[in-house]
């Protein structure tokens, strides 16, 4: 028997089957580095708030700015995509791919109907291109970003059929989340080297790992554009460790992204680092979107947030884990501060 599609289902396969197809398309020859990302609040005991995150990435092979014309190699979107950028010098430049799913509950998700006074079920289903600018003390990124938020995102059915497996609450209210609508977004960002010391330089023999290792301290400015959320923020970023130079500007404060780290340098790394920021979020349609109920609550504008965290590189393959703590998205809710975890796994082509 062959079972018809509902007309939203069909949707739904005509958009993962066009996501696939622009991601082979799109990832040349030159390969690049490959990650997947895991985020969840579940490493803290929690479930709420911003809750779990899927990302698939794709970065390119540096492309060395000595050569006359290192963009020649970008497919044309991400040419035009690059020109949005400084003018400034740096050691190459790069391009990807990124495909998400995102999703926010109320704090309590065994609440069965509506809640008013609690953020609403929210799922982001999102395609992303990015090119980026990479030098030992500057780099710039930028991100396009088209999505569609609600059903079709099928957050829900993913978090039902998951916390069934895990034996977790089952989420009540994924029939009252945000309504569907379709995200355009704009990301830009800049990181600059603020101060780094110089590497031990004496007899081999002397070295050891910690002798061998630097630190330094960056800032990063970060600016969202779109339907979906603008906010404007700036921080500080430290990091200690191994081959800084060769990695600086691979870590972002752009939710799901990392930078090709098993491409960048010769030889392994081990970096720790801890980021600092400070933003000033204008809208949210998380939190300001339309639902099928009278929502109570107002968007928090004022935004911090810290991570904390670590990097291995060994070879072909990246090993990235941090803690992430932000406060308050909106004005009523109990918990200052909310956290959640991140392992990203990454591999060169």
């Amino acid at each position: 028997m062959i079972k018809v599609l509902s007309s939203s289902n069909k949707i739904y396969c005509s958009v993962d089957f066009i996501v696939m197809i622009l991601l082979f398309a799109l990832i040349p020859v030159q390969a690049g580095q490959l990650s997947l990302q895991i985020d969840n609040d579940g490493f803290f005991a929690s479930d709420g708030n911003y809750t779990n995150g899927l990302f698939m990435a794709w970065e390119s092979k540096p492309l060395l700015n000595y050569h006359q014309n290192p963009t020649s190699n970008m497919p044309s979107l991400f040419q035009w995509q690059h020109g949005m950028r400084l003018p400034v010098n740096k050691n190459h430049s790069a391009w990807g791919v990124k495909i998400s799913q995102r999703m926010w509950t109320p704090s309590d998700i065994g609440i069965v109907g509506s809640q008013s006074n609690d953020r609403p079920y929210v799922g982001l289903f999102e395609l992303e291109s990015h090119t980026s600018d990479y030098s030992a003390n500057f780099s710039q990124k930028n991100w396009l970003a088209l999505g569609i938020i609600g059903p079709k995102s099928r957050a829900g059915k993913v978090q039902t059929k998951v916390h069934d497996v895990t034996g977790s609450k089952t989420p009540q209210g994924w029939e009252y989340q945000v309504q569907e609508q379709v995200t355009a977004q704009f990301y830009y960002e800049v990181d600059s080297l603020f101060y780094r010391n110089k590497k031990y330089s004496g007899p081999k023999y002397q070295r050891s790992y910690f002798t061998n290792s630097q630190w330094e301290v960056s800032g990063f400015s970060h600016l969202a554009l779109g339907n979906l959320n603008t906010q404007a923020s700036l921080g500080l970023l430290l990091r200690w460790g191994t081959r800084l130079a060769d990695t600086f500007g691979r870590l972002s404060s752009h939710t799901g992204h990392l930078g090709n780290l098993t491409q960048s340098s010769n030889g392994g790394h081990l970096i720790t680092f801890a980021r600092l920021g400070l933003g000033y979020r204008f809208t949210d349609l998380s939190i300001e979107g339309s639902v099928p109920y009278e929502s109570l609550i107002e968007i928090q504008h004022k935004q911090a947030k810290a991570s904390l965290g670590v990097t291995l590189a060994l070879g072909d393959f990246a090993f990235t884990w941090s803690i992430n703590t932000y406060t308050r998205a909106y004005q009523s809710d109990i918990k200052p501060w909310h956290s959640y975890g991140s392992i990203t796994l990454s591999c060169a082509l």
